[in-house]
Parts: C-alpha cells; sequence; structure tokens
C-alpha cells in the first residue's frame, strides 16, 4: 500500500496536480464564480514536528480541496507555518541553560535512579499542596500541562528534541533561527507524505525573516491606525525579565493563565531607634548615612482599604531585605529582592 502511495505521490508531483493558477482577466470574467475554490487551515506552531493532531484536524480541508477539484473547480491550497512569539525562543534559551549547566551532551541529575525518585517525590509532593490551596476552584488541578502531558514535571528541552532530531543536530537548536529552519521544512515533507495536496509554490513562514510576511503584517497595523481602529497604549502585562519583553499568555512555557497582580504597597516611615539595642544597628547606620531621604518599610498588601487603624508591622525574621533607592521619589524603600525587581519593572 505505501509503495502505491508513494508512486501515486510521484505522479501527483510530476503533473504538479495541486498548483492552481490565476486565469487572465478577460478568462475570469466568462468563468463562474463558483468554479474556483480557497481553503486555508490555521498556521500550525514550528517549535516541533506536526503530529497526529494536526492530521485529523488537516484532513478536513484535504478532503474538502479534493471534493472540490473533482467537481472540476479550480481549488488553490496554500499553507503555512506559524514562528511568531516566545515559545521557540523561551526553547532555545531553555536549551543553551540546559547545556551551560549539564555539559553537551548533558548528564542530568535524574539520569540517577535515587536522585530521580527524590525530585519526583518532590514535584509530587508540591503539585499536592498546589491542589489544596485550591480547594475554592475545584476545577482547577495542581498540575502544570507538562506534568498533565508528559506524567512527570521532570522535561528537559533535550530529551524532546532528541525524540525527533539526531543527537548531533540538537546543540543547534540554541538558535532560535534554526528551529525555523528545521520544522517547517520537515512539516511540508511529512505533508507531502501524508498526501495534503497543498500548492506548495504558495508556502511562507512568520516572523521578519520572512520580509514578505512582515511586510503584509506591517501593512495590516498601518492600515488599521490610520483609520484609528487600533489605538498605541499602555496596559499591564506580564513581563519576562529574561528576554527583556512582555510575554503574553501563551507565549510562555509555564504559567500560562496568569495575568498581571495588582498590590498596595504601604510606606511605614522609619524613625530614628531610641535606644542603642544591636538589632538596630543597621536601620540606624541606613538612616545617618542617607539623613537627606526619607527610609520606608513597605509591605505589599491586596486589601489596602484594611490598613486604617493598624497598629503593628511584623518583620520575617528570617526574611532577607534589602536598602533599594527609588529614583522616582528619591526615597529608600526596605523590601526584598524579588519585590524590588517587580517594582523596578512598573
Amino acid at each position: 500500500l505505501r509503495n502505491n502511495e508513494i508512486e501515486v505521490q510521484k505522479q501527483w508531483e510530476e503533473e504538479k496536480a495541486f498548483e492552481a493558477n490565476a486565469v487572465s482577466s478577460s478568462e475570469d470574467e466568462s468563468r463562474d464564480p463558483s468554479s474556483k475554490f480557497i481553503v486555508t487551515f490555521p498556521y500550525p506552531y514550528s517549535n516541533g514536528m506536526l503530529h497526529i493532531g494536526h492530521a485529523f484536524s488537516l484532513t478536513k480541508a484535504v478532503f474538502r480541496a479534493q471534493y472540490e477539484r473533482h467537481q472540476g473547480k479550480n481549488v488553490l491550497f496554500p499553507f503555512a507555518f506559524h514562528c511568531t512569539g516566545m515559545p521557540i525562543q523561551a526553547a532555545a534559551n531553555k536549551l543553551k541553560m540546559e547545556i551551560d549547566t549539564f555539559g553537551c551532551p548533558p548528564q542530568f541529575p535524574e539520569d540517577d535512579p535515587e536522585v530521580k525518585a527524590k525530585m519526583l517525590a518532590q514535584m509530587e509532593a508540591e503539585a499536592a499542596a498546589k491542589a489544596a490551596k485550591a480547594t475554592n476552584n475545584k476545577a482547577k488541578g495542581g498540575k502544570t500541562k507538562l506534568v498533565q502531558k508528559t506524567g512527570t514535571g521532570i522535561v528537559r528541552q533535550w530529551n524532546i528534541l532528541l525524540k525527533m532530531i539526531s543527537v548531533e543536530e540538537i546543540p543547534k537548536f540554541v538558535d532560535p533561527l534554526h528551529w525555523l529552519q528545521t520544522f517547517p521544512a520537515l512539516g511540508v515533507e511529512h505533508m507531502i507524505q501524508f498526501g495534503a495536496g497543498v500548492d506548495w509554490r504558495r508556502t511562507f513562514i512568520t516572523t521578519y525573516v520572512n520580509p514578505y510576511y512582515d511586510a503584509f503584517i506591517r501593512w495590516q497595523f498601518e492600515t488599521l491606525k490610520s483609520k484609528n481602529k487600533i489605538l498605541f497604549g499602555k496596559r499591564n502585562n506580564v513581563f519576562s525579565l529574561l528576554d527583556g519583553q512582555v510575554c503574553a499568555d501563551h507565549d510562555r512555557s509555564e504559567g500560562e493563565g496568569v495575568g498581571p497582580q495588582e498590590y498596595v504597597l504601604i510606606k511605614l516611615k522609619v524613625k530614628m531607634p531610641t535606644t542603642e539595642e544591636e538589632r538596630h544597628v543597621k536601620i540606624k547606620k541606613l538612616l545617618e548615612t542617607h539623613s537627606d531621604r526619607s527610609i520606608y518599610l513597605v509591605p505589599a498588601t491586596l486589601r489596602p482599604e484594611t490598613m486604617y487603624g493598624q497598629t503593628n508591622c511584623f518583620v520575617l525574621p528570617e526574611g532577607e531585605y534589602g536598602a533599594y533607592l527609588i529614583d522616582a521619589t528619591n526615597e529608600i524603600f526596605i523590601m526584598s529582592a524579588r519585590s524590588a525587581r517587580g517594582l523596578s519593572c512598573q
């Protein structure tokens, strides 16, 4: 059966069976508008090979295109591959981190069965704790998408690629552009074997790497902006410090569904201690060194309306806090490094 399939597909290629050419304007005017047909398919994302889900969805377009061809229509079936967004960049970054940390080829800690068992136990405990916290939302479990799909939270980018690419080729994928050169080409090859019936003269990838598609998207936005259909402005977004840009929901390797969280900082002014206790030494020195600036403890809250009437501020004894200069107000905030990093992105 496969030999017959290969032979027929070769004949299709030789006869250019799926190439749809435009007719002349005079011919087009005389033709019935219903004698031509176009079918498209949502661009599959090119961070890996096409899978059975793509094949299942694709059959609907393939069957309809073939049916219309058998009706004598001039059928156009173009195809493209989606490469825009952060998932490819994030995967390339993750692979680079794994190679830099664990060598090439990497020797992962979980290669040791005992270490793997401990890691899995810890991840299972963390997932259970997260699920227990989500008791008010029973529709959501405590597992990430990767855990749900693979059964384990130990997912390495190297091992994902190893299922699709030769081990010698994997190091090249630290360059995100290499993904664009590899997976769309494999997608075309596999779809030809699938008998998709696509006019492969009319295929492309998205992103600026393709200047034609990039110009098309620019034209769309410029046209919409000129008609006041879209506006340029600011809004709160999740920001990736690693990549230095906004990280939209589907651009993340994990954390899908997480949105910006608004906190209110409560400024509690620090006064000079009136005693000489040892625990006051650091803060006293800070106040003396920066006598020209106000210094505040800045706890964060989701409920600022509850702050009226507060009489105490409790500091985590084992917490690590730093003094950070806030340029906008020329004040010093006492906060954790994580809080300061978050505040710097506002």
